[in-house]
């Protein structure tokens, strides 16, 4: 493994939040900083790179110079686009090494080493997706299609889950539930509100999840089958590697946070997919961007 870059730049830009540290070969962690989301899909090609460069301005403050900057960017699923992003990003920045990923890519080196194999991560954070690979090697995925076609389980579709069960409430025809008091309390939404809130003021459905958890643990029984339902969501992942032994690192804001998901996912996965290990990755995603960054 190389070590002669002095500063690297490791980015982990998720649809929840963005992550950024600036590490010494030499002396470690200088330093690090949560930045607002960047999403591809959302931001588009201009807004992710300005964002990007925000960040990197931010966290040198033309204090230091580095060699190597590596990012993974939630929804740049495509060779094409990150080329674009990398691009762009070289004419910005006066940077020797740029390397744009997609997040799962990083995420996967902070959990696992280069050349092992039949294993992945699972990760729920404002979206969901497993990335894995295989025993010849080769990086697959499944899901991770986006809020509007997939991300079952995530923190997205459990907070449109939530206004699901509570319009059911508001027409009589679903039970009660603590819900209704906890978002009338925290976002305004009521029978009246509801729409308006989703439409026209847009807030954001991921935001609403931290509350189903709170209503769950609470003995709430329309959360906790919301909770329940997520976690069979993201077992879902798994059926590509059903009746295989593989090793599988959770990751992502919901698991890092939610001990509920995560009790209910591993209960799931015992029962239905015996031959998988579910472990919990030591390493942040971020510093995925750092260790692929040594090796330049």
């Amino acid at each position: 493994m190389k070590t002669l870059n002095k500063y690297i730049i490791a980015i982990d830009a998720g649809a929840t939040g963005t992550e950024a540290m600036l590490y010494s070969t030499e002396s470690g962690i200088v330093k690090e900083k949560i930045y607002p989301p960047i999403n591809y899909n959302l931001s588009g090609e201009k807004q992710t790179v300005k964002k990007l460069i925000s960040i990197v301005h931010d966290i040198l403050k033309n204090k230091y110079s580095a060699p190597v900057l590596v990012a993974g960017i939630s929804g740049a699923r495509h060779e094409k686009e990150r080329k674009q992003i990398k691009n762009a990003l070289k004419q910005a920045l006066k940077i020797t090494r740029i390397e744009i990923l997609p997040d799962t890519e990083i995420a996967f080196a902070a959990s696992f080493d280069k050349n092992e194999k039949n294993c992945g991560i699972l990760i729920a954070g404002t979206g969901s997706i497993l990335y894995y690979k295989d025993n010849t090697g080769n990086m697959k995925r499944a899901g991770g299609w986006g809020r509007h076609i997939g991300d079952e389980g995530s923190g997205y579709w459990i907070g449109k889950e939530a206004l699901n069960k509570l319009g059911k409430y508001f027409d009589g025809a679903g039970p009660q539930t603590k819900l209704d008091v906890i978002l009338k309390k925290h976002f305004g939404i009521k029978n009246e509100t509801m729409l308006a809130k989703v439409y026209h003021e847009k807030i954001e459905l991921s935001q609403i999840a931290e509350h189903v958890f709170r209503c769950a643990e609470s003995g709430d029984a329309v959360s906790k089958k919301i909770i329940y339902e997520a976690a069979e969501h993201l077992a879902g992942h798994l059926d590509v590697l059903k009746n295989k032994n593989y090793k599988i690192a959770l990751l992502g804001s919901l698991f890092q946070k939610e001990m509920l998901l995560e009790k209910y996912l591993k209960k799931i996965v015992k029962s239905d997919y015996p031959k998988i290990k579910i472990i919990k990755s030591a390493l942040k995603p971020v510093w995925g961007a750092v260790k692929i960054g040594m090796r330049f």
